[in-house]
């Protein structure tokens, strides 16, 4: 579940999900909060939506082309590795963080963590490729879900 600890972290701790407003009520960038099933056909949809946010929100469009591809993956591999023997959702929050100093993407689903393998093989190079392309993340696996938090410092629009 999207936590309080998540929603602080990019300014909004009371757990209402809204555009962050700034004195005079104007809005402080665009957000998307997103849940889908966690099926194969729910990855490109979120695909196309992390993109239409970026568009807005993400002023450098490689930075842009980064957040969508690490989110894909985390999408991905929730669908993957996440359901394999049950059913469930999977959410996605992208928002400019408030300090004006980047912004924060949320991935997570309600599924079984499954560690890397030792050898990936021709596959299994995700959590490397978002090690790559995130400034900073961090992955939270539990006995309710599996949560990946990814930051990128770049410049939004707003």
């Amino acid at each position: 579940m999207i936590t309080n600890r998540d929603l602080a972290c990019i300014g909004l701790v009371t757990g209402c999900v809204c555009p962050r407003r700034d004195v005079d009520g104007a809005v402080r960038g665009a957000w998307l909060w997103e849940r889908r099933p966690g099926c194969g056909a729910s990855v490109v949809p979120l695909r196309r939506l992390v993109r239409r946010w970026t568009l807005a929100a993400v002023a450098d469009e490689e930075v842009g082309e980064s957040i969508v591809l690490a989110a894909d993956e985390a999408v991905s591999n929730a669908v993957e590795h996440a359901y394999r023997d049950v059913t469930g959702d999977v959410q996605v929050l992208a928002v400019p963080r408030p300090c004006g100093h980047g912004v924060a993407v949320v991935v997570e689903d309600q599924g079984v963590w499954r560690a890397p393998a030792a050898d990936p093989g021709f596959r299994g190079r995700g959590l490397a490729l978002i090690d790559e392309l995130a400034d900073q993340h961090s992955i939270t696996a539990s006995a309710a879900g599996t949560t990946i938090r990814m930051c990128w410092r770049t410049l939004v629009r707003g």
